[in-house]
């Protein structure tokens, strides 16, 4: 992807003082330091599998502060503080407090002007220091307590909301407030009703085929080649766009009913869409090969659709129970 900048602002939010500085005017995004590093965290996080589709609530405050940065009646600087404002406040009253920078964007993809907010959490950095004292020059090691996070690590918590739909993207973590669980930036922040990740979902998908093959005595191994082999299949014939969950039972559970009703109603017990996007995570986690391990330390990897082939692969279990695996057709051995 390619993202141009538009404006972008940075607000510091210092939990452990309680003085928080806000920033009227924005960042120099012309410098090619500041740029190269927004973009990149952007572009980073932006078409991750891990952002969760969501809707804002209609009563949403934030909504109605975009709407109003939408008509001209407010400035980026007063949008970008609101957000700012709510997430100390959310932070602020979390059992584990941390200081934050928040840097809020407007930039351009896909020819769509997209809002973004960064919630950066600082860590803790050392760095050198020059002290003069007596008329000599001393150099010194110390720590330096908000440092950002660098580029080559990924932004945990973050929305993007593509500002002429109101369409809504984000990334958040569970703080526990009051006692209570609480999504800062779904709850707190955006005020919005979300569904799970595509990551989340192809995660979930495999795991539960996997538990109720278990759980009825099925060959786990079987179903997790099966599950990868559709997948296959499936992101082809609907152009890489999505996965149908029930073609996904039929497929895993052919002939097994009750195995099919169980695997469905599990999967939409735990909020997996019926369509499933296609993403650049799941098309490597359920497209890959086959893995196994055996515990006398042998690995094997292998096209899901070798699995029972005996032109490939055969499993046998011998009269002692033990398992032994035939491999089959084989012209060349390469050392990797």
């Amino acid at each position: 992807m390619i993202v141009g900048l538009k404006k972008a602002i940075l607000h510091i939010l210092d939990m452990n003082s309680g003085i928080n500085v806000y920033s009227d005017e924005l960042l120099d995004i012309e410098n090619a330091e500041i740029n190269t590093f927004i973009t990149k965290h952007i572009e980073k996080i932006y078409e991750s599998a891990s952002l969760r589709p969501a809707v804002f609530k209609e009563a949403s405050g934030f909504r109605g502060k975009l709407e109003q940065y939408k008509n001209g009646e407010t400035t980026f600087a007063e949008l970008s503080r609101n957000a700012a404002e709510r997430i100390y406040d959310a932070v602020s009253s979390s059992d584990d407090p941390k200081s934050c920078d928040l840097i809020a964007v407007e930039f351009v993809s896909d020819e769509k002007n997209i809002i973004g907010i960064l919630k950066c959490d600082n860590k803790t950095g050392i760095t050198h220091t020059v002290v003069q004292e007596e008329g000599k020059v001393k150099n010194n090691i110390i720590s330096h307590y908000a440092i950002l996070p660098p580029v080559s690590q990924k932004i945990s918590e973050c929305a993007f909301i593509e500002l002429e739909s109101g369409s809504l993207r984000y990334a958040g973590k569970i703080y526990k407030i009051e006692g209570e669980s609480t999504d800062i930036i779904a709850e707190l922040l955006l005020e919005c009703e979300y569904e799970i990740s595509p990551r989340e979902s192809a995660n979930t998908v495999t795991r539960l085929a996997k538990k109720v093959a278990l759980e009825n005595g099925a060959d786990t191994i079987e179903t997790q080649a099966r599950i990868k082999e559709y997948v296959t299949e499936s992101i082809e014939e609907n152009n890489y766009e999505y996965v149908d969950t029930d073609a996904v039972a039929e497929k895993v559970f052919e002939g097994l009913p009750g195995m099919r009703d169980e695997f469905v109603q599990k999967i939409e017990k735990a909020g997996v869409p019926k369509q499933v996007e296609v993403s650049k995570y799941l098309t490597k986690k359920m497209t890959s090969n086959v893995k196994l391990a055996t515990d006398t330390g042998v690995e094997l990897s292998f096209p899901p659709e070798y699995y029972k082939n005996p032109d490939y692969i055969e499993i046998i279990t011998n009269e002692d129970g033990t398992i032994s695996i035939k491999i089959n057709n084989i012209t060349e051995l390469i050392n990797k």
